[in-house]
């Protein structure tokens, strides 16, 4: 015998997206699509037509979202970036460590394909070393070595001016970029271990960093 069913019993309609959700569902498709095309295979052998076929949709809305094919790998440098000096700041949150566990973190993330190919590689010359100072790694790396809390600003208390200060974390990053890119050609090359006796030569192997 047929009835009505229960407000209980009836399917819900599914949950229909807002204009906005789609548009930031389509604009994060983008940017994930572009990383990845990006990280394979470099800005010059990548066009916006590759990453739109990726991500299903048409041209326009990458025109849309992020003006032009420069500002979108700007975009997907930054993520590279952003998710490297997360990995630093949760590192730096959990308690004291010491300056090897930190070189690890630097050589494994910049190992990875895509980080590798778009930040180490192409984001140099395509949108040059001038922006090093404000991008989110450049500031972690900063924060971690010149805290008011950390022992390695005890450590080098006198011996650096601001601006040479500058100039160090400048050599710190460019140090371990360019570790990471002969590490990807020659995997048989100890980059750690020549880093670790590096820093004991320089006093900082054992020195600890504390959160703030």
């Amino acid at each position: 015998m047929g009835g009505w069913m229960s407000a209980s019993q009836e399917k819900a309609p599914p949950t229909r997206l807002t204009q906005a959700q789609r548009r930031r569902q389509t604009k994060e498709k983008v940017l994930r699509c572009a990383a990845e095309r990006f990280g394979r295979c470099g800005f010059a052998e990548t066009s916006l037509a590759d990453i739109a076929e990726d991500a299903g949709i048409t041209v326009t809305p990458i025109y849309h979202y992020f003006g032009n094919k420069l500002q979108l790998f700007t975009a997907v440098t930054e993520y590279y970036e952003d998710r490297l000096a997360s990995r630093m700041a949760a590192m730096r949150s959990r308690g004291s460590w010491v300056l090897p566990d930190v070189w690890e973190l630097f050589l494994n993330v910049m190992q990875e394909p895509g980080f590798s190919r778009v930040v180490l590689m192409d984001a140099t010359h395509v949108l040059g070393r001038e922006r090093w100072p404000e991008t989110s790694v450049f500031r972690e790396v900063k924060s971690l070595l010149g805290s008011a809390k950390a022992p390695v600003e005890a450590h080098l208390a006198g011996q650096f001016s601001d601006a040479e200060s500058e100039l160090l974390i400048r050599m710190v990053i460019s140090a371990l970029a360019e570790a990471a890119l002969t590490l990807a050609a020659d995997p048989t090359l100890d980059a750690r271990s020549l880093m670790t006796r590096l820093l004991a030569m320089l006093g900082l192997d054992q020195v600890q960093l504390l959160s703030e």
